[in-house]
């Protein structure tokens, strides 16, 4: 399938833009500090919650490109006010927070993976105990 191309907005949807990934922003760091809860207790996730994280995780990587785009677009336009420049850096703030963010939940999920409902399942209680034990089981 052919790649389309992205649309140009004009600069006066900035403020939406700067709203949208402010909120976006907040979901992204709340469910990152949800998800480090999980690494101190095994067998809560599934082995298909962690594939929709890192699935939802590398499908947000695409979205955040068209936003980087847009905002390296706008800033390219000659006689920006300071006040549109401001409000270009908080938008590339808070889109580099949301990637870094990602790159957290990525590899929280990774860690959670060894330790999923059916990892936990699938193994002999004396083998988790002892797992446990030398500190091998995923922890903060």
């Amino acid at each position: 399938m052919p790649q389309q191309k992205p649309i140009d907005h004009p600069i006066s949807k900035l403020s939406q833009f700067l709203r949208h990934t402010g909120a976006w922003k907040q979901e992204v760091v709340q469910f990152a500090e949800t998800l480090k809860e999980g690494l101190g207790r095994p067998g809560v996730l599934t082995d298909a919650d962690v594939a929709r994280v890192k699935r939802n995780c590398t499908a947000r990587q695409e979205d955040l490109e068209l936003f980087e785009a847009q905002s390296a677009r706008w800033a390219a336009l000659p006689g920006l006010s300071g006040s549109r420049r401001s409000s270009l850096r908080e938008l590339d703030d808070n889109l580099e927070t949301i990637r870094r963010l990602d790159a957290q939940i990525l590899d929280t999920a990774t860690l959670l993976e060894r330790a999923t409902l059916e990892q936990q399942l699938s193994a002999p209680d004396l083998e988790w105990g002892l797992a446990a034990l030398r500190g091998e089981l995923p922890r903060m």
